[in-house]
């Protein structure tokens, strides 16, 4: 097989055109692909976000009513002893 400037010129459509077919095929799907999972994880972050904000937010005001559940039995406790 003679390698001439025609079966190179065949050779070089050739592989331009499965470069295409892969890249409509596969990497346009796959970056597709990647694109909304990378929405979903930022989605999901921010979801986390504001969660760990309720959480600490939920967390002092559980701290508050302890506080106050504590300093309402010592009450209870002092009207007991009349």
């Amino acid at each position: 097989m003679e390698l001439n400037l025609s079966n190179t010129v065949q050779y070089i459509t050739i592989i331009a055109f499965m470069a295409s077919v892969v890249k409509y095929l596969i990497i346009t799907p796959l970056q597709t692909a990647i694109m909304a999972l990378k929405e979903a994880i930022t989605k999901i972050e921010t979801l986390l976000f504001r969660l760990e904000q309720e959480q600490k937010n939920i967390d002092k005001r559980l701290v508050a009513v302890e506080e106050s559940a504590k300093s309402a039995h010592k009450r209870i406790d002092g009207l007991e002893g009349h």
